[in-house]
């Protein structure tokens, strides 16, 4: 019995129309979760589903499609977009094709790779295919902001020796992503000593604060560390300088906020002591405080994971036997509730997911052609993984 011959070419494209014209930017989530609960996994015959209210986020969801005993096994996916900014050629909640992209807002981020694990759920389900394990479905809320719902799925213990997780989120075509930058928020404030502008003396904090900024800017490109097996480097980037005023004083106080992603093996104690020599180097006048991360959930910390195991080797061969080409791995540039899966919560997680373009844009389409073969991929790995052999 092979399930992969249950699968049908339209049902990725089906369920991508039905989640995009469910409006669900970040915060107003909740019809989208009532579809997901009541109008899906229960008419799917799901027993085991469960929603978890999500202050200020919306709710998270999930079912298990119960296994044996063996190694557990997630597929994720977050509920939320993007807000519908300005620009958009068609109605945003409304899917459009035209020339094999399906344009329509989330379609690519990440309503089309929802579809993908969805319809893949649907077919080990309709093939009656017994499982050695249990299967975690999964769709989170406020993956666009904080990511809060995650980590209360987190906290539920479902994730407890859970081993394996695919997350279709957007990837480019033949490329699976086995790992991701981390990002943390650094703030500084530095501190002058202020007398009458007029007399220009004293202890400037936007001098200070600016003498670091450039000196910053001397140590890009690759200054913030470089992984040239996946062409992939740290970045820094100055996102706000605040200080002074018109009044006629020297700045005392200047606050800079500095977005920092670091590359895997490194850590934000590592981003720190480097951030401190460079302060160093500037020669600045008068002193300062470095802190970081001030948010309500752990910080998206980077991860990778290894290319030898069993879910990436897995997940390698069966993407490459549905494209008939050779599939690269590779490293996510920006961050998502895959960080926290794979580091809060513990679990080996990759990115498959379609190609697409206009991320997070206006515009946003997700390739037609890739839904099905990113569909076939994840459940010929499901198989693989924890169905009974």
């Amino acid at each position: 019995m092979n399930p992969l011959k249950y699968i049908k070419e339209e049902r990725a494209v089906e369920l991508t129309k039905t989640l995009v014209e469910i409006p669900s930017e970040t915060g107003k989530v909740q019809e989208i979760a009532d579809w997901m609960v009541v109008d899906y996994f229960k008419e799917l015959g799901l027993r085991d589903v469960t929603r978890l209210s999500v202050e200020e986020a919306g709710d998270t969801v999930y079912a298990v499609l119960r296994g044996g005993d063996g190694p557990k096994m997630m597929l994720n996916y977050h509920i939320d977009t993007f807000d519908a900014f300005e620009g958009w050629e068609t109605e945003p909640f409304k899917l459009v094709e035209k020339e094999d992209k399906l344009y329509g807002l989330g379609a690519h981020d990440m309503k089309g790779g929802t579809a993908c694990a969805l319809a893949a759920l649907e077919v080990i389900i309709e093939s009656g295919l017994e499982l050695g394990g249990d299967l975690i479905i999964s769709g989170t809320s406020d993956e666009e902001y904080w990511s809060r719902g995650i980590h209360e799925l987190i906290k539920t213990g479902i994730l407890d020796d859970c081993k394996y997780c695919i997350v279709p989120e957007p990837a480019d075509h033949a490329t699976i992503l086995i790992g991701q930058r981390g990002r943390h928020v650094f703030k500084l404030r530095f501190y002058g000593s202020s007398v009458s502008a007029a007399y220009d003396e004293g202890v400037n904090a936007v001098v200070d604060a600016s003498k670091v900024v450039a000196e910053f800017e001397k140590h890009k490109p690759k200054g913030f560390g470089y992984m040239p097996e996946y062409d992939m480097r740290g970045t820094l980037c100055v996102t706000g300088f605040h200080s002074g005023g018109d009044k006629i004083y020297v700045p005392e106080l200047a606050e800079v906020t500095i977005d920092r992603h670091i590359l895997p093996g490194e850590t934000v104690e590592d981003a720190a002591e480097q951030i401190r020599g460079i302060i160093s180097d500037a020669n600045i006048d008068g002193r300062y405080d470095l802190t970081w991360d001030e948010r309500p959930t752990p910080a998206p910390t980077s991860y990778i994971t290894s290319p030898d195991s069993e879910l990436v080797t897995s997940a390698k061969r069966n993407l490459e036997k549905e494209l008939d080409q050779k599939v690269e791995l590779g490293l996510a540039r920006s961050v998502a509730d895959t960080n926290h899966i794979a580091v809060h919560g513990e679990v080996p997680t990759i990115i498959m997911g379609p190609s697409g373009g206009n991320t997070c844009e206006a515009n946003e389409w997700v390739d037609k052609e890739s839904l099905p073969q990113i569909t076939r991929a994840i459940a010929a790995t499901v198989i693989d993984l924890i169905g009974n052999k």
